[in-house]
């Protein structure tokens, strides 16, 4: 649970929060894009879902945060279908995830990095790139 204070009081959210703004941006690509592992392997776990054997909410690979004191760092790992502007893609989804973190949590990330594993086509060819704001 993370709790941030600013000019409209105390805010209190869990990392589900953040999964769900950051897998709404990929999802505004329309289906250029889709979130990965960063090994470039589709993850099978969903965000805000409770593990059987304890009751905390499962840690995903796919979108790392970290957070120090008010400041929040994301990483979201992708794969993009071949034939589309990877940086452009990987822009899209930076500047709606700033947007929604303003909006709907009222604070600014410190930094979004967008790491693209992969380029889709009959296979995933490996890549590497990363894009930050």
């Amino acid at each position: 649970m993370f709790e941030i204070s600013n000019e409209l009081g105390e805010i209190r959210f869990s990392k589900s929060v953040i999964y769900k703004i950051c897998a709404d941006a990929v999802d505004l690509c329309e289906g250029n894009a889709r979130i990965q592992n960063y090994k470039g392997r589709y993850s099978t776990k969903r965000p805000g879902l409770l593990t059987a054997f304890s009751q905390q909410e499962e840690e995903l690979d796919d979108i790392e945060i970290q957070m120090a004191d008010q400041d929040v760092a994301l990483k979201i790992h992708i794969v993009t279908r071949f034939g589309v502007s990877i940086s452009g893609t990987a822009n899209t989804i930076i500047d709606h995830v700033y947007e929604q973190m303003q909006e709907v949590l009222g604070i600014r990330p410190v930094s979004v990095t967008v790491v693209v594993t992969g380029i889709a086509s009959k296979t995933i060819a490996k890549r590497h790139l990363e894009f930050t704001r």
